[in-house]
């Protein structure tokens, strides 16, 4: 098992931080980081823009205009196995998706959008508000009774009038892999139906090796903010080499002459470029890499042998415990994230918190929880030694059900 707690800043013992796919641990040189954007902005004012030193490990000079594309090519393709020039910073998965419906191509003489009921709700959201702005029909695939996804009916639902397909690498309520062959199966049906296939990596993103091209991703989409550690305003986009998409909610920083500032939009030759809206947000970008680095480093393969081990451990104590697991079991399809069925979650989660046990609940029902590259395996223990307390004496049904101190458990 990893045990990478010294490259990050681990909350004092006994503290157990059990949230990575919410909002990953600050890397320890993240302060330098920001102090660096804050004497570029004092020492260089606008000239930043052109010209800031290498404070990435890209090997060459950038600038504040570059970063969304520097970084890009440094640090989120070797994460997706992705060629240089395919991917770029984005501010976050909700403007990547409206962006991404915003073109018309996909939409020549097609109507249909598949996603599975699944999705996040940057995903689903954002195609339901489009239904009635252009000619385009949601198509809402369940799940299986198990709360996975139905494969079969998934590719089912592709029909010669789908534009896009959509789906999670990883479900965000069930920890839920879908393996590399059967992404490239739903690709592979969506192409045969001309329909472009779109995946949301966000809880793939740095907890498992992905590689885009293998899967036949079209475009891969994510964020940086949970186990990549880069907090938020650093989600990116990887736009499959050769695809021509031109999204009408592309802004000036994607135009093809921007400081031509012409009266009418032109868009840049450089397709994944034409994903930026206006004045790109400068400073998040500046720690956007680091928990990136400390991964690469450990590689990709030894973070996702270290979550399994630490994931076993947690569903041997499950078991024992009697708790149902929601996630599954195999490792193919597990990933970083572990989802328990209790009753009353949302006390629970906030009872071990006076327990210094950090997870989270959702829907009232489920106790999400990821041992990450921070915790040893005795914070898996420590959490399910809390559970054990708590279902045995009921003492967390004794809280108020109302949360307290803010929405995020």
């Amino acid at each position: 098992m990893l045990d990478l707690s010294d490259r990050f800043v681990v909350p004092p013992a006994p503290a157990v931080e059990l949230r990575a796919f919410t909002h990953g641990l600050m890397p320890r040189t993240v302060p330098d980081l920001m102090a660096g954007f804050c004497q570029d902005w004092a020492e260089r004012g606008v000239d930043a823009w052109n010209r800031v030193p290498d404070r990435w490990g890209l090997g060459h000079e950038t600038g504040w205009w570059a970063l969304p594309t520097d970084l890009a090519d440094a640090w989120v393709a070797p994460l997706l196995s992705a060629p240089a020039g395919s991917c770029i910073l984005q501010p976050n998965v909700f403007t990547t998706v409206q962006a991404l419906l915003s073109c018309d191509g996909p939409f020549e003489s097609r109507t249909e959008v598949v996603m599975t009921e699944g999705e996040f709700p940057s995903v689903r959201h954002p195609v339901q508000r489009w239904q009635g702005l252009r000619d385009l029909r949601p198509v809402d695939v369940p799940a299986r009774p198990d709360g996975r996804v139905d494969l079969d009916a998934v590719a089912d639902a592709i029909t010669d009038q789908t534009a896009w397909v959509f789906v999670s690498h990883v479900g965000f309520a069930t920890g839920e892999v879908l393996p590399t062959a059967d992404l490239r199966r739903l690709a592979d049906v969506a192409h045969r139906h001309g329909a472009l296939f779109a995946v949301d990596g966000y809880h793939a993103t740095a907890s498992i090796p992905v590689d885009v091209e293998a899967c036949g991703a079209d475009m891969y989409f994510g964020g940086l903010l949970k186990e990549a550690c880069g907090s938020s305003g650093n989600a990116y986009l990887y736009v499959r080499p050769g695809l021509d998409l031109r999204p009408r909610l592309s802004g000036w920083f994607g135009d093809a002459d921007p400081f031509g500032f012409e009266p009418a939009p032109a868009d840049h030759p450089e397709v994944r470029r034409r994903f930026l809206g206006g004045t790109t947000a400068v400073a998040s970008m500046y720690h956007a890499v680091e928990g990136v680095r400390v991964l690469l480093d450990a590689g990709l393969d030894a973070v996702r042998a270290d979550t399994l081990a630490k994931g076993a451990r947690a569903l041997d104590r499950a078991d024992a415990l009697g708790i149902p697991v929601r996630s599954p079991r195999e490792d193919e399809r597990r990933g970083a994230m572990i989802v328990l069925e209790v009753e009353h979650a949302d006390r629970m989660v906030r009872w071990l918190k006076t327990r210094d046990v950090f997870v989270d609940a959702r829907r009232g029902a489920l106790v999400r929880f990821a041992p990450f590259v921070w915790n040893p395996a005795q914070d898996v223990d420590r959490l399910f030694d809390a559970l054990g307390e708590a279902l045995a004496s009921g003492a967390h049904l004794a809280l108020a059900p109302a949360a307290e101190g803010g929405p995020v458990t």
